[in-house]
């Protein structure tokens, strides 16, 4: 009778672990399922953002190829009107959108022929490393993408063209800043990796804090949220995917040039609570 009473003890005690074990399971993955929900919005708001980064650096660009004051001071080859003319429009454009974008402008050589943050510039030869500049005046098409210079930026980039003959093009390039700021506001810190190979263009990243083999591109606050970055191969990440830490929840997408160079990775990164460490990759 006693050893029934302890083995009937016993099955209670053995049953309510069982229970408590799956309820623990299941918890975790519900809360596993709300973080990678809340990674998704948060990568599809990014690529968003990032369109309508893309539309509006385009939109102002095309403005500029058609203002007749800049055409004028363009084709009449007076740089510094025309540096004036872009500074004054630059600054219209920041009563309502502050210190968003900058513009460069070229010559049908390809050399640079205004800076509109440095009017103390040299000329420099562009073809051999900006591969959108020799796309444009090729095609004499527009193009706007995140594109590999002395920096990694958005660029969009419009033709000159009179009479049918290309004679420079406008470039409107703006960094991930605003993106940054937004993505914070939501509670997300943004991060921008590029692959080190590619340091011998971007030149102006190379004192940028590094993650292995890859240098981060834009301004970031908290860069131990990359932490479950530094226990992986983060080449052999896939197109798009999240790392789901005990403290940390990343979510990344491959970003590629205009020649499908892989370039690097977005990523979005907040806090996150699970009680052990979890992998999740997608493929595009």
């Amino acid at each position: 009778m006693v050893n029934l009473k302890y083995i009937t003890f016993g099955i209670i005690i053995f049953i309510s672990l069982v229970i408590g074990y799956l309820f623990y399971n299941l918890n975790n993955i519900e809360k596993e399922k709300v973080l990678i929900n809340n990674l998704e919005n948060a990568l599809l708001m990014t690529n968003n953002l990032l369109e309508e980064d893309k539309k509006q650096a385009l939109s102002f660009a095309i403005l500029l190829k058609n203002d007749k004051e800049f055409l004028e001071s363009f084709t009449k080859n007076d740089k510094r009107k025309t540096f004036e003319i872009i500074k004054k429009k630059l600054a219209q454009l920041e009563l309502v959108q502050p210190k968003k974008f900058r513009i460069q402008v070229h010559d049908k050589n390809l050399y640079t022929y205004i800076k509109s943050w440095d009017a103390t510039y040299k000329s420099e030869n562009l073809e051999g490393f900006r591969k959108g500049l020799v796309e444009v005046k090729h095609t004499k098409k527009h193009l706007v993408s995140i594109e590999l210079g002395k920096r990694l930026n958005i660029k969009a980039i419009v033709p000159i063209i009179e009479n049918g003959i290309f004679l420079g093009s406008i470039e409107v390039i703006t960094e991930f800043e605003t993106l940054s700021h937004i993505l914070k506001q939501r509670g997300y810190q943004f991060f921008v990796l590029l692959d080190d190979k590619y340091l011998d263009i971007a030149v102006d990243l190379a004192h940028n804090t590094k993650l292995k083999n890859y240098v981060i591109c834009n301004k970031v606050e908290d860069i131990a949220l990359l932490n479950p970055l530094e226990n992986i191969d983060i080449k052999n990440l896939g197109e798009f995917g999240y790392l789901i830490d005990t403290q940390i929840s990343i979510g990344y997408f491959t970003i590629y040039d205009i020649e499908k160079r892989k370039l690097g990775f977005m990523i979005v990164a907040t806090n996150g609570t699970l009680p052990k460490h979890l992998e999740k990759r997608g493929e595009r």
